[in-house]
């Protein structure tokens, strides 16, 4: 059976040997294990070897993962097999990372693939005759491997240069942040249908951004529980070093309802 490699990445930091197909792998790890009865799952699927010494063996201990992610002994296959827990994002390089994968708590799964970025501003899913516009100030929730949600005027290729620069006093070498709705009224109001948990405060946050020019982002929280998480989505995800950037797209309404149908449902229901 061919072992292949996936990248959890939310909620914890993983990277996961099995023998599932990744369908399969997020539905399993989603609903099919006593460890998690039912939560949303992200995970990156990662190609090992694209490159000669691409997985570093000082690192990665990979020697011996046929024997570890060797098939059950009725001939079922293996479904996980831990690798490593800890600073698994900065350990592989930007060319391994493959499709990324969103799971429903119920076992759906929806797979972006890498998309050219432009810099485009469409709110991918903002509700259908919104009369709404984006903000300037963008929404950023971290994911890997920080975890706050940031307010920033920096676009986030910008952001994330920012941010994985080590000559700055504060960085990461690596990070994987999603880009989420903003959308506010001519009162400076949050859209009622955005489900954050303190909209008051994040307003304030933006306003403070708007009125002092010097000030590119502000912490908005540093542990926060975003209900609702995959219907705030607004252009998609970023993951990105010094190195470069990959972008995952996020699709638009139109294309949810009409070609992800069952997945946009669930994903509404949370």
């Amino acid at each position: 059976m061919r072992i292949r490699y996936y990248m959890m990445c939310f909620r914890f930091e993983a990277l996961v040997a099995s023998h599932l197909e990744p369908e399969e792998f997020g539905i399993y790890m989603a609903v099919g294990t006593k460890k998690l009865a039912s939560g949303k799952v992200m995970f990156f699927e990662v190609d090992p070897f694209p490159r000669p010494g691409a997985i570093d063996p000082g690192y990665f201990r990979l020697d011996d993962i046929e024997a570890r992610c060797a098939p059950r002994l009725d001939g079922s296959p293996k479904r996980s097999k831990y690798i490593s827990v800890y600073r698994v994002l900065e350990h592989l390089s930007l060319a391994q990372f493959g499709a990324l994968y969103l799971t429903t708590s119920d076992g759906r799964v929806l797979k972006l693939d890498e998309a050219p970025w432009d810099g485009g501003l469409a709110d991918a899913a903002a509700p259908k005759g919104s009369s709404i516009a984006p903000s300037g100030v963008n929404l950023y929730q971290e994911l890997c491997p920080l975890l706050p949600m940031v307010v920033s005027t920096q676009g986030p290729d910008e952001f994330l240069r920012g941010m994985t620069d080590a000559r700055n006093p504060v960085s990461a070498p690596r990070l994987l942040i999603a880009d989420l709705r903003l959308n506010r009224d001519v009162a400076g109001h949050l859209a009622g249908d955005l489900p954050y948990t303190d909209a008051r405060h994040i307003e304030e946050c933006v306003r403070e951004l708007e009125q002092d020019a010097s000030k590119p982002s502000k912490t908005v929280s540093r542990t926060p529980r975003t209900q609702g998480f995959f219907r705030v989505l607004r252009r998609g995800f970023f993951l990105g070093d010094a190195t470069g950037l990959k972008f995952y797209r996020f699709p638009t309404v139109d294309e949810l309802e009409i070609h992800h149908a069952g997945w946009w449902r669930s994903a509404q229901m949370a």
